[in-house]
């Protein structure tokens, strides 16, 4: 009895110790549930403010492209510019529902997104008002209701609205975040108590806290992670805006006054120090293109144009592109296509083109004896309109390592660094290959044998026939002669704070019979474009005091001037801006530009005509000569001469393709040279050729076309127009 009675203190004390073993074990894991269920709330709220701030930026954008259409449709009247602002239209409602919802438990933020949601109204009512005087009214009345500047107040209102909600909400994640921190550590503290009474318990709140951490640890990196990407997201682009704009400004200069110079210089040397100035800066614009291809590619904002084409054409402009510099090397190039491949493919012509440029510009490059081959065949489809399309480029140059096959689609990847010093590149081309093609929905692989040569192998699957015919590449020549006074003559106001560019743009002008006026930025823009009433203005986009973009606005409002075309003139080459500055500006130049560049942009606002050779310029002469020069002999060797380039740069690949807009723009450039130089023959063989285009008689421009060479011989041989 004695015994029993001494050993009960020892069963009291153990009650005890399991009891407090359970009760800290209890309240373990009760603070860890407590605080895994505010973690779970901090989570919850820092996702609504990303959410949050997801929507606010959605209506934003919304709000914008509205305000961007209705301005567009104001200014040229043309409704497509309100489908997407109608879209957008019905698009907010919902979005400022799903806003409302995410902010139902946050009464302040809630009642900023109901004032938002009426500012927003406002503003859509603005723009209605502007669309409708501009449907019912005219442009004046539109221009009105814009110069009220409502819609410009109301979506100021908007953004502040908008920043409002920002600061409300900002600091949320990084306090949610510290305040969820500490209380992990305070319940790793607690549980790590309870598992020293309690192995089990402690263990298991251990586990559970550790898990927290790193839970809430991975949450945090993940959401500083997508700020971090957004920051970076901007500051690249700033960065691509400044670096196009920074090296393509001067580019313009070096590549068009280079132009200009070619057709001045006589000496020989002087000829080839000229060609190796253009070849080195065509090199330096290819680099920049081609790092902001790339750029775009990975930001998936590259866009694909698919067009009819004929990969003939391709091929021939690929093999005459390099037919200098492999023979230079000696090398051997050559190009087959299958003769039963369809003429005219539904495929973005100019990327497939950038494709081959670079697949067989390194084949040139590393290839040192022996040939290259460029081989384009097709295979059938399941469905009669549809083909795969295969190109192959195979060459016996230096080879890649088995090893590095697949690395050198990386960016900045190449085979080896122990080529020769000039054979070195950015290592950016045959990444660009790869994601050009895969993005025209087709594959490429590459198979090598060091010293025994590469090749390339692409395939285009499920590519639809086209029953258009294709637009020749080849009639677009670069280098063919242009002449401004083929355009009707008008004052152009021309708009740019570099000098150099302005003295271009001189030089393209110089012996037409155009006047031109210069302006520095956009005030004195605005000011000579209200003094002299220009027919056309270039407006540089970036210019100090006042930009382009504001420098148009102002002009819009000049009477007289709202109609007047405005060619945006630019260095950038990103796809988000330049879609916005052609839906502002009339048309729109991309530096830098060459001769024919500026005139085909020019030409579509201003009619043609045929030159008289009697008219004079603005500088007392004619580009060509006056009528005296016309009625001597060298006029006809001069015309000859003409014709004759015609015959080498255009006439081959408007014979081969009867394309019909091009035939027309031929006809027309031979009935111009016709009564230039007063030649009955040709002018009727011109009309002939324009009135079978405009007819679209095919069959007659097949018979018609291969009559231009023997035509120019007759004309050579006859001296003198009566044949």
């Amino acid at each position: 009895m004695q015994h029993h009675t001494a050993r009960q203190p020892d069963n009291q004390v153990y009650k005890t110790v399991v009891l407090i073993w359970l009760t800290l074990s209890f309240a373990g894991l009760m603070l860890a549930a407590l605080n895994w269920v505010r973690l779970s709330k901090s989570l919850v709220a820092a996702s609504e403010t990303i959410a949050i701030r997801s929507d606010l930026d959605d209506i934003l954008r919304m709000l914008l492209e509205a305000e961007s259409a209705q301005r567009g449709y104001a200014i040229t009247g043309n409704g497509q510019f309100l489908d997407q602002a109608n879209e957008n239209e019905t698009a907010l409602p919902r979005r400022f529902d799903h806003l409302a919802a995410l902010t139902r438990r946050d009464p302040p933020v809630l009642q900023r997104v109901l004032e938002l949601r009426a500012q927003a109204e406002l503003c859509l009512n603005n723009y209605r008002e502007v669309v409708k005087a501009r449907r019912e009214h005219g442009p004046q009345s539109a221009a009105q209701i814009v110069a009220g500047r409502e819609g410009e107040k109301a979506m100021a209102r908007i953004r502040l609205e908008i920043g409002q909600i920002h600061s409300m909400r900002s600091d949320l994640v990084s306090t949610e975040g510290s305040a969820s921190r500490a209380q992990v550590l305070r319940a790793n503290l607690t549980s790590l108590v309870a598992g020293i009474l309690g192995i089990g318990a402690g263990l298991l709140a251990f586990w559970l806290s550790r898990l927290t951490i790193v839970y809430q640890e991975r949450e945090r990196d993940l959401v500083e992670a997508k700020l971090r990407a957004e920051r970076s997201d901007q500051e690249k682009t700033v960065f691509l805006t400044n670096l196009s704009h920074e090296i393509r400004t001067p580019m313009n200069a070096i590549l068009g006054f280079s132009e200009l110079l070619e057709g001045e210089l006589r000496e020989p040397l002087h000829r080839k120090y000229l060609k190796s100035i253009r070849s080195s800066a065509g090199s330096l614009l290819q680099l920049i293109n081609d790092i902001l291809d790339l750029s775009k590619i990975e930001a998936g904002v590259m866009e694909l144009h698919p067009e009819p084409t004929d990969p003939r054409e391709i091929c021939d402009f690929v093999q005459t592109l390099f037919a200098e510099p492999a023979a230079k090397k000696g090398l051997k190039l050559c190009c087959h296509v299958a003769e039963d491949l369809p003429h005219a493919l539904l495929i973005d012509r100019i990327r497939l083109r950038q494709v081959l440029v670079n697949l067989v510009g390194n084949a040139v490059k590393f290839t040192d004896h022996g040939s290259i081959e460029l081989r384009i065949h097709w295979e059938k489809e399941s469905s009669s309109s549809h083909v795969t399309l295969v190109l192959e480029v195979q060459d016996t140059g230096v080879g890649i390592p088995v090893d590095k096959l697949e690395a050198i689609f990386k960016p900045f990847v190449q085979a080896g660094t122990d080529r020769e010093k000039e054979k070195q590149g950015t290592g950016l081309g045959l990444s660009i290959v790869r994601r050009l093609t895969e993005l025209m929905g087709g594959r490429v692989t590459a198979a090598s044998v060091i010293g025994q040569g590469s090749a390339f192998h692409l395939r285009f699957p499920e590519v639809p026939i086209s029953a258009r015919l294709p637009i020749s590449d080849q009639t677009a020549d670069a280098d063919a002669e242009v002449s401004f006074n083929e355009l009707r003559r008008a004052t152009f106001l021309v708009v740019d704070d570099n000098a150099a560019n302005c003295q271009l743009v001189a030089g393209m002008f110089h012996h037409s019979h155009h006047r031109l006026v210069f302006g520095s930025n956009g005030e004195e823009a605005v000011n000579q474009a209200r003094e002299i009433k220009p027919d056309i203005i270039l407006m540089d986009v970036r210019m100090p005091r006042m930009d382009g973009r504001s420098a148009l606005e102002a002009i819009r409002k000049i009477a007289g001037l709202e109609l007047t075309p405005v060619i945006a003139v630019t260095a950038s080459s990103l796809v988000n801006e330049e879609d916005g500055l052609r839906a502002a500006f009339s048309g729109y130049i991309r530096k830098p530009f060459t001769k024919r560049g500026l005139f085909q942009e020019l030409a579509q606002f201003l009619p043609r005509h045929v030159p008289d050779a009697g008219i004079l310029d603005s500088a007392g002469g004619s580009e060509s000569g006056g009528i005296g020069e016309a009625e001597g002999g060298s006029v006809h060797d001069e015309l000859i001469a003409q014709l004759r380039r015609l015959v080498v740069r255009e006439w081959p690949a408007i014979r081969d393709t009867v394309a019909i807009n091009e035939t027309k723009a031929f006809a027309r450039r031979l009935e111009a040279l016709a009564a230039k130089w007063k030649c009955p023959p040709l002018a009727s063989y011109a009309r002939t050729l324009l009135a079978h285009a405009e007819e679209y008689s095919v069959s007659e421009l097949e018979n018609e076309l291969p009559d231009f060479g023997p035509l120019v011989e007759k004309l050579a041989r006859k001296g003198n127009y009566d044949c």
